[in-house]
């Protein structure tokens, strides 16, 4: 084999291989669970679910109790380094930027419900995490727990009622 061969193989090798680690693909999702949970057991159910099944619907799609929830938000994209993207679905805007650098995946997600017309006006919610994220299994980027309390009548009498919910923000690389 020449020298300019062999050149031409490396060459052909490292294109190749950087090609393949381009590839990845990015899936985050953000669910609201209808109670508390911790960020330990999350990841543990989701160990052996991929992200893309489990948000194919409005709702979680899945057996696991504790995976039980609704979808808020899901994007697939190409990894890079840095990525910005949006996107609308009937009155809903999402927008989506973020880096991954050193393993680590830092997002902020703004998602946005209303229109300009009339009197309607736009709500907003923002959501934001950093947490390692290597190439696997679905894991959390955050967590974010909301308790509100609530006065309920029963029979006459008023009682204030708890109510948490929490809001995880889901990555996967695949």
């Amino acid at each position: 084999m020449t020298p300019r061969m062999k050149a031409l193989v490396v060459l052909s090798l490292v294109l190749l291989a950087s090609f393949h680690a381009s590839a990845a693909q990015l899936d985050v999702a953000v669910i609201r669970f209808p109670e508390p949970k911790t960020e330990a057991s999350l990841n543990e159910a989701l160990a052996t679910i991929d992200l893309r099944t489990l948000t194919d619907s409005d709702h979680t799609k899945t057996k696991a109790p504790l995976l039980k929830g609704t979808v808020v938000f899901f994007q697939s994209l190409s990894l890079t380094p840095s990525f910005a993207t949006s996107t609308r679905f009937g009155t809903l805007q999402a927008a989506l930027a973020g880096s991954y650098k050193s393993s680590t995946l830092s997002l902020d997600i703004t998602v946005s419900e209303g229109s300009n017309e009339g009197l309607r006006s736009f709500s907003s919610r923002t959501y934001k995490g950093s947490a390692p994220l290597p190439k696997g299994p679905p894991r959390v980027i955050s967590l974010r727990t909301i308790t509100q309390k609530n006065t309920v009548s029963k029979k006459g009498r008023l009682e204030i009622k708890e109510d948490s919910t929490t809001h995880a923000i889901l990555g996967q690389i695949r």
